[in-house]
């Protein structure tokens, strides 16, 4: 069942691919994040950036789950 998932196509597409994308959306949000707080003056509160870092972390390992269990079983 688990890696029923692994295989399932969305659009033509792989769901594996869909999890990528979105956690190297996330890597460029906390990237932008943390160069706003250091090089300018913007007011973004801190507690944004760990907060982002969890989310982009939850979303790549979900992707290289995917990608392991769509490529190796």
């Amino acid at each position: 069942m688990i890696t029923a998932i692994g295989h399932m196509v969305i659009f033509g597409l792989p769901i594996a691919l869909y999890f990528g994308i979105a956690t190297f959306t996330c890597l460029l949000i906390t990237m932008t994040i943390g160069v706003l707080l250091v090089k300018t003056s913007y007011n973004i509160p801190f507690a944004w950036h760990p907060r982002m870092v969890a989310v982009t972390i939850c979303f790549a390992l979900v992707h290289i789950t995917l990608v392991t269990w769509q490529y190796f079983f």
